[in-house]
Protein backbone atom coordinates (compact mmCIF):
# COMPACT_ATOMS: atom_id res chain seq x y z
CA UNK A 1 0.00 0.00 0.00
CA UNK A 2 1.28 3.69 -0.98
CA UNK A 3 3.15 5.02 2.47
CA UNK A 4 0.16 7.84 3.50
CA UNK A 5 1.22 11.66 3.18
CA UNK A 6 2.41 13.08 6.22
CA UNK A 7 0.39 16.56 6.27
CA UNK A 8 -3.23 15.41 6.44
CA UNK A 9 -4.47 18.10 8.91
CA UNK A 10 -6.57 20.64 7.46
CA UNK A 11 -7.06 23.79 10.02
CA UNK A 12 -9.63 25.91 8.98
CA UNK A 13 -11.74 28.36 11.30
CA UNK A 14 -14.91 29.93 10.67
CA UNK A 15 -16.43 32.56 13.31
CA UNK A 16 -16.01 31.16 16.69
CA UNK A 17 -15.35 27.39 15.48
CA UNK A 18 -12.25 25.64 14.73
CA UNK A 19 -12.25 22.76 12.68
CA UNK A 20 -9.82 20.39 12.54
CA UNK A 21 -10.26 18.12 9.31
CA UNK A 22 -8.40 14.57 8.89
CA UNK A 23 -8.18 14.48 4.92
CA UNK A 24 -6.79 11.17 3.98
CA UNK A 25 -9.85 8.68 3.25
CA UNK A 26 -7.86 6.45 0.70
CA UNK A 27 -5.68 5.49 3.55
CA UNK A 28 -8.06 5.23 6.61
CA UNK A 29 -6.75 9.09 8.02
CA UNK A 30 -4.12 7.52 9.68
CA UNK A 31 -1.95 10.24 11.51
CA UNK A 32 1.68 10.98 11.41
CA UNK A 33 3.59 12.68 14.00
CA UNK A 34 4.00 15.68 11.51
CA UNK A 35 0.51 15.84 11.56
CA UNK A 36 -0.27 15.72 15.23
CA UNK A 37 2.63 18.03 15.94
CA UNK A 38 0.07 20.35 13.20
CA UNK A 39 -2.81 19.96 15.41
CA UNK A 40 -0.73 20.79 18.67
CA UNK A 41 0.22 23.69 16.83
CA UNK A 42 -3.15 25.00 15.87
CA UNK A 43 -4.53 24.44 20.02
CA UNK A 44 -1.15 26.24 21.43
CA UNK A 45 -1.83 29.07 18.86
CA UNK A 46 -5.96 29.31 19.63
CA UNK A 47 -7.40 32.77 18.83
CA UNK A 48 -8.93 33.91 22.47
CA UNK A 49 -12.31 34.40 20.11
CA UNK A 50 -12.58 30.61 19.33
CA UNK A 51 -15.66 28.72 21.90
CA UNK A 52 -15.18 25.17 20.20
CA UNK A 53 -13.07 22.69 18.46
CA UNK A 54 -14.05 20.44 16.10
CA UNK A 55 -11.80 17.15 14.68
CA UNK A 56 -13.94 15.66 12.20
CA UNK A 57 -13.01 13.79 8.95
CA UNK A 58 -13.33 13.46 5.00
CA UNK A 59 -14.38 10.00 3.99
CA UNK A 60 -15.80 6.43 5.27
CA UNK A 61 -13.68 6.41 8.46
CA UNK A 62 -12.54 8.75 11.42
CA UNK A 63 -9.11 7.75 12.20
CA UNK A 64 -7.99 4.12 11.80
CA UNK A 65 -4.55 5.06 13.78
CA UNK A 66 -1.25 6.53 12.88
CA UNK A 67 1.33 6.25 10.31
CA UNK A 68 4.00 4.06 12.26
CA UNK A 69 6.63 6.05 14.18
CA UNK A 70 8.48 2.96 15.13
CA UNK A 71 11.95 2.52 13.58
CA UNK A 72 13.24 0.01 10.86
CA UNK A 73 13.66 -3.58 12.07
CA UNK A 74 17.50 -4.31 13.19
CA UNK A 75 18.14 -0.54 14.47
CA UNK A 76 19.52 0.02 17.67
CA UNK A 77 17.80 2.56 19.83
CA UNK A 78 17.32 3.16 23.38
CA UNK A 79 14.23 3.78 25.55
CA UNK A 80 14.75 7.48 25.40
CA UNK A 81 14.83 7.22 21.29
CA UNK A 82 11.26 4.88 21.66
CA UNK A 83 9.44 7.54 23.80
CA UNK A 84 10.98 10.72 21.44
CA UNK A 85 9.66 8.95 18.41
CA UNK A 86 6.62 6.53 19.67
CA UNK A 87 5.47 8.08 22.85
CA UNK A 88 5.54 12.05 23.06
CA UNK A 89 4.40 12.59 19.37
CA UNK A 90 0.95 11.31 20.61
CA UNK A 91 1.01 12.56 24.17
CA UNK A 92 1.68 15.90 23.08
CA UNK A 93 -1.93 15.80 21.12
CA UNK A 94 -3.95 14.56 23.76
CA UNK A 95 -2.35 16.76 26.54
CA UNK A 96 -3.26 19.33 23.94
CA UNK A 97 -7.18 18.57 23.61
CA UNK A 98 -7.32 18.03 27.49
CA UNK A 99 -5.61 21.17 28.24
CA UNK A 100 -6.93 23.51 25.53
CA UNK A 101 -9.47 26.17 26.78
CA UNK A 102 -12.57 25.38 25.18
CA UNK A 103 -14.83 22.29 24.67
CA UNK A 104 -13.17 20.11 21.66
CA UNK A 105 -16.13 17.93 19.93
CA UNK A 106 -14.75 14.85 17.85
CA UNK A 107 -17.22 13.73 14.98
CA UNK A 108 -16.73 9.95 14.24
CA UNK A 109 -18.42 8.24 11.50
CA UNK A 110 -16.89 4.44 10.80
CA UNK A 111 -13.82 3.70 12.32
CA UNK A 112 -12.32 5.29 15.16
CA UNK A 113 -9.06 2.64 16.05
CA UNK A 114 -5.87 3.27 17.86
CA UNK A 115 -4.85 6.51 18.11
CA UNK A 116 -7.94 7.84 16.21
CA UNK A 117 -9.75 6.15 19.92
CA UNK A 118 -7.77 8.26 21.40
CA UNK A 119 -8.56 11.10 20.15
CA UNK A 120 -12.49 10.61 20.45
CA UNK A 121 -11.05 9.72 24.39
CA UNK A 122 -9.76 13.05 24.85
CA UNK A 123 -12.40 15.40 23.15
CA UNK A 124 -14.70 16.74 25.78
CA UNK A 125 -17.77 15.76 23.48
CA UNK A 126 -18.40 13.37 20.89
CA UNK A 127 -20.86 13.16 18.34
CA UNK A 128 -20.90 9.54 16.62
CA UNK A 129 -23.09 8.06 13.70
CA UNK A 130 -24.91 5.03 14.41
CA UNK A 131 -22.38 3.16 11.75
CA UNK A 132 -19.20 4.29 13.78
CA UNK A 133 -16.99 1.75 15.73
CA UNK A 134 -14.62 1.88 18.61
CA UNK A 135 -11.19 -0.51 18.81
CA UNK A 136 -8.04 -0.73 20.44
CA UNK A 137 -5.99 -3.00 18.22
CA UNK A 138 -2.26 -2.82 19.36
CA UNK A 139 -2.36 -5.94 21.29
CA UNK A 140 -2.31 -7.60 17.74
CA UNK A 141 1.24 -6.94 17.49
CA UNK A 142 2.34 -6.84 21.25
CA UNK A 143 2.26 -2.88 21.55
CA UNK A 144 1.09 -2.55 25.04
CA UNK A 145 -1.65 0.83 23.97
CA UNK A 146 -0.88 3.03 27.18
CA UNK A 147 -0.99 5.76 24.94
CA UNK A 148 -4.30 5.57 24.28
CA UNK A 149 -5.32 4.46 27.51
CA UNK A 150 -4.00 7.89 28.86
CA UNK A 151 -6.19 9.67 26.88
CA UNK A 152 -9.07 7.56 28.08
CA UNK A 153 -8.28 8.12 31.93
CA UNK A 154 -11.15 9.02 33.74
CA UNK A 155 -13.17 9.13 30.41
CA UNK A 156 -14.02 5.18 29.80
CA UNK A 157 -14.17 2.63 33.10
CA UNK A 158 -11.64 0.59 34.11
CA UNK A 159 -13.59 -2.99 32.42
CA UNK A 160 -14.44 -1.10 29.53
CA UNK A 161 -10.82 0.10 28.91
CA UNK A 162 -9.86 -3.69 29.73
CA UNK A 163 -12.09 -5.16 27.55
CA UNK A 164 -11.46 -2.73 24.54
CA UNK A 165 -7.84 -3.64 24.86
CA UNK A 166 -7.47 -7.19 25.59
CA UNK A 167 -10.47 -8.40 23.27
CA UNK A 168 -9.43 -6.02 20.26
CA UNK A 169 -13.15 -6.33 19.59
CA UNK A 170 -14.46 -3.62 17.65
CA UNK A 171 -17.17 -1.32 19.79
CA UNK A 172 -21.06 -0.30 18.55
CA UNK A 173 -21.30 3.06 19.12
CA UNK A 174 -24.42 2.30 21.26
CA UNK A 175 -22.51 0.61 23.38
CA UNK A 176 -19.05 3.10 23.69
CA UNK A 177 -21.88 5.48 24.24
CA UNK A 178 -23.10 3.32 27.70
CA UNK A 179 -19.44 3.34 28.68
CA UNK A 180 -19.04 7.41 28.24
CA UNK A 181 -16.67 7.20 25.20
CA UNK A 182 -19.25 8.65 23.12
CA UNK A 183 -21.32 11.49 24.49
CA UNK A 184 -24.38 11.17 21.41
CA UNK A 185 -25.49 8.61 18.86
CA UNK A 186 -27.08 9.67 15.88
CA UNK A 187 -28.13 8.04 12.31
CA UNK A 188 -25.59 8.93 9.55
CA UNK A 189 -28.19 10.61 7.97
CA UNK A 190 -29.01 13.48 10.77
CA UNK A 191 -25.02 13.48 11.75
CA UNK A 192 -24.22 16.90 10.46
CA UNK A 193 -27.08 18.43 11.77
CA UNK A 194 -26.66 17.31 15.47
CA UNK A 195 -23.18 18.90 15.16
CA UNK A 196 -24.42 21.93 13.99
CA UNK A 197 -27.22 22.34 16.31
CA UNK A 198 -24.56 21.78 19.12
CA UNK A 199 -22.60 23.86 17.36
CA UNK A 200 -24.54 27.30 17.52
CA UNK A 201 -25.46 26.46 21.12
CA UNK A 202 -22.17 26.18 22.58
CA UNK A 203 -21.14 29.30 20.66
CA UNK A 204 -23.80 30.98 21.83
CA UNK A 205 -22.30 31.00 25.34
CA UNK A 206 -20.01 33.89 26.73
CA UNK A 207 -16.72 32.48 26.50
CA UNK A 208 -15.40 32.68 30.01
CA UNK A 209 -18.48 30.70 31.25
CA UNK A 210 -17.61 27.97 28.15
CA UNK A 211 -13.78 27.80 29.33
CA UNK A 212 -15.08 27.53 33.44
CA UNK A 213 -16.93 24.67 32.39
CA UNK A 214 -14.17 23.16 30.82
CA UNK A 215 -11.31 24.36 33.26
CA UNK A 216 -13.61 22.34 36.41
CA UNK A 217 -14.21 19.38 34.62
CA UNK A 218 -10.58 18.83 33.60
CA UNK A 219 -9.17 19.07 37.61
CA UNK A 220 -12.53 18.38 39.58
CA UNK A 221 -12.50 14.65 38.58
CA UNK A 222 -10.71 12.70 41.73
CA UNK A 223 -10.53 15.82 44.31
CA UNK A 224 -12.09 16.04 48.10
CA UNK A 225 -15.75 17.23 48.42
CA UNK A 226 -14.10 20.11 50.12
CA UNK A 227 -11.52 20.62 47.28
CA UNK A 228 -13.72 20.57 44.45
CA UNK A 229 -16.08 23.35 46.40
CA UNK A 230 -13.00 25.70 46.53
CA UNK A 231 -12.02 25.16 42.58
CA UNK A 232 -15.43 25.26 41.78
CA UNK A 233 -15.88 28.84 43.82
CA UNK A 234 -12.90 30.00 42.24
CA UNK A 235 -13.48 29.38 38.85
CA UNK A 236 -17.46 30.59 39.55
CA UNK A 237 -15.75 33.38 40.75
CA UNK A 238 -13.16 34.35 37.75
CA UNK A 239 -16.06 33.52 35.40
CA UNK A 240 -18.83 35.68 36.45
CA UNK A 241 -16.13 38.80 37.20
CA UNK A 242 -15.92 38.97 33.56
CA UNK A 243 -19.95 40.57 33.39
CA UNK A 244 -18.50 43.93 35.62
CA UNK A 245 -15.25 44.00 33.87
CA UNK A 246 -15.44 46.98 32.68
CA UNK A 247 -12.86 50.58 31.63
CA UNK A 248 -10.53 51.65 33.97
Amino acid sequence: MQTPPKDIVEIKREGAVLDILLTDPDHGNLVSNEAGDKIVAALDALDPAVKLIRISSTGHDFCKGRISPMPPPGSVVTGHDIRRRVADPALRVYDAIRHVPVPVMSVVRGAAAGYGCGLVAASDIAIAAEEAVFLIPELERNIPPTLVLTAALGRLPHKAAAWMVMSREPVSAKQACDWGLVSKVVPMAGLQTEVDALSATITGYAPEAVAAVKEYLLYAAGLSGAAAISLAANIAGTALSARFAGPR
